[in-house]
């Protein structure tokens, strides 16, 4: 429950990458502490972060509404409840597995009453306890930063890790020794991030992308022309897992909303509805952040993919479910 909270809080910035390094961090110790798997871990994180990714900000509310020349804010605020629905059906989730995995390693007591400090790092030379209340603010004023936008994201980190470094360590090796420790996995990160972006770049320069659109628009047979709304709901979840965001928002999603207007569906719940499979696709190998996240979960990508499909497509259909109960997109339209 406190993974989903803190993911929730933290994803408001609406960057992948920024919420996964903030929420590991605070949260991996105290899993492997506790004996807890870090696939529900990293499963939480990304399902709260695919929930929160539809703000404004998160970048597919920004490209629908582009796409279709609507109000970003017209499309964001009917999706509110949805998302509401949807983070309630993900604290259900959180506190089903919290109960499982209570079951399978027993209640685990830690007694701090006489002060104890709980050690959990694999460095126990690196432990600061004394120095927790000011790494904690350090922390919050970078979370605030990041969510104002009041620098550029690798601007904020690279300063707030100067000053972590320089208060916690001012010894000089240690600092050394710190960063050489974590160069490896940033190392590996980076060369996933550019191969994924190669991947990308080669769907959509070879055709493929464009091939695949005008496919999915030919078998949508026209007696399902008054469903389309959450037909394009449903279809976002296979074709953002299988395409970038860029390629469905701007290459699949102007065809549909044309169709769709002949139907009396506007460009607006088109836009809404295209939003609603974005817990699947933060699934897709053509996303860099969640490399990121299995990188730093320690976990393999294929075993996250079959872990968390499941609670991401369930996500998906709960969001739908509500939007259609709340009248944010109709289920049919009668004008056409």
């Amino acid at each position: 429950m406190g993974t989903i909270t803190l993911t929730l809080i933290v994803s408001l910035d609406g960057d992948g990458s920024t919420t996964y390094m903030i929420c590991v961090a605070a949260m991996l110790p105290l899993y492997k502490r506790l004996g807890m798997s870090p696939l529900i871990m990293a499963c939480l994180m990304m399902l709260a972060s695919g929930i929160m990714n539809l703000t404004p900000w998160g970048g597919p509310t920004a490209r629908a509404a582009s796409a279709l020349h609507v109000d970003p804010s017209d499309v964001f605020i009917p999706m509110i409840l949805p998302m509401i629905c949807a983070i309630f059906w993900l604290y259900f989730v959180g506190f089903m597995y919290g109960r499982m995995e209570r079951k399978r390693l027993g209640i685990v007591e830690l007694d701090v009453s006489h002060g104890d400090s709980i050690q959990i790092s694999n460095n126990p030379e690196a432990n600061r306890a004394h120095l927790r209340w000011f790494n904690a603010l350090l922390t919050l004023a970078l979370m605030v930063s990041l969510v104002l936008g009041i620098l550029p994201m690798s601007i904020l980190f690279m300063i707030a890790l100067c000053i972590a470094l320089v208060v916690n360590y001012k010894d000089i090796d240690m600092q050394k020794a710190l960063v050489a420790s974590h160069a490896g996995s940033a190392l590996n990160v980076v060369g996933i991030i550019f191969a994924a972006g190669i991947f990308t770049g080669i769907l959509a320069g070879t055709g493929m992308v464009e091939a695949m659109s005008k496919e999915l628009v030919a078998i949508i047979p026209e007696s399902m022309g008054p469903f389309l709304a959450p037909i394009t709901a449903i279809v976002s979840m296979p074709l953002t897992f299988f395409m970038s965001n860029d390629a469905f928002y701007y290459g699949v999603l102007p065809i549909l909303s044309e169709a769709a207007i002949h139907y009396g569906i506007s460009p607006v719940e088109m836009a809404r509805a295209s939003i609603v499979g974005q817990p699947v696709h933060l699934l897709s190998p053509l996303v860099p952040s969640t490399y990121l996240l299995v990188g730093l979960a320690g976990i393999e990508f294929g075993a996250h993919q079959k872990f968390t499909i499941k609670w991401a497509i369930l996500t998906c259909l709960v969001m739908l479910a509500a939007a259609l109960l709340f009248g944010v997109f109709p289920l049919y339209s009668t004008l056409g």
